[in-house]
């Protein structure tokens, strides 16, 4: 009988350290999209249509590029509030620039609520570029959008490398970088960061692409990726959205 009582008490701790490993386990679908403020391949602004293209993925956070704020160009519309509306995700704006009497900038979508934000400035000697490091409860996660020199875009490496390295949890970086998978910058990246997206897969431009620019990455070997796609979507925007479904 005790051994019979043994053998049902090893069951339960076996059973329980199962349950308490899954629940230390989170898993979420990482999304990147440079919306070109919801103006798509045929010039139409149509953010209906940008929305649908992010709740067909399905995603848990979204990193978000080229987005105005009540600007006179696109009549006062906030472009990430109007697709926060029609996801029904949190929306986290990070203007980079002034612009026709409103902003310009990126920003995050995001189902659960952020614990912190933070903006940080990134060179560029067209137009100023930025950063924004939203805090979750397990990790870090970081939107940017790079310059267009390569020169720019290698200090802007170095600058998020040094402000990843003070962060206390594991970081998710995503965003449009503007550089292929052989320059020089992408090499800075790659000694920090590990690619969890798929560089082969092309992301711009949309209609017919021709190179990767597009990236989701990770400082942390606690953080693991899988089935890294880039969503065939050649109209609603001059960029394909890309995803990664993440577990940490």
């Amino acid at each position: 009988m005790k051994k019979i009582y043994s053998i049902l008490a090893l069951a339960i701790l076996t059973f329980a350290s199962c349950g308490s490993n899954q629940a230390q386990e989170q898993t979420l679908r990482v999304m990147c999209y440079n919306v070109r403020n919801c103006k798509g391949m045929d010039l139409n602004l149509d953010y209906d249509r940008s929305a649908e293209v992010i709740n067909r993925v399905k995603p848990d956070i979204v990193a978000v590029q080229e987005l105005d704020s009540m600007t006179t160009r696109y009549e006062g519309y906030y472009a990430l509030g109007e697709l926060a509306t029609r996801t029904g995700m949190k929306d986290y704006y990070a203007p980079s620039i002034n612009y026709k009497g409103g902003k310009y900038g990126i920003g995050i979508l995001s189902k659960e609520p952020a614990l912190s934000l933070a903006q940080y400035p990134l060179p560029c000697r067209k137009e100023p570029r930025t950063m924004l490091v939203a805090e979750f409860e397990k990790f870090y996660f970081i939107c940017t959008h790079l310059s267009l020199n390569e020169e720019d875009r290698t200090t802007s490496a170095g600058i998020i490398r040094d402000i990843m390295a003070k962060l206390d949890k594991p970081v998710i970086l995503a965003g449009d970088f503007n550089a292929t998978p052989d320059l020089e910058s992408m090499s800075v990246f790659k000694e920090f960061c590990t690619i969890l997206s798929n560089p082969e897969e092309k992301t711009f431009p949309a209609d017919e692409p021709t190179r990767c620019i597009d990236y989701i990455m990770t400082n942390s070997k606690s953080i693991t990726g899988s089935n890294p796609t880039v969503v065939f979507e050649p109209l609603a925007s001059d960029h394909r959205p890309l995803y990664v479904d993440v577990k940490m």
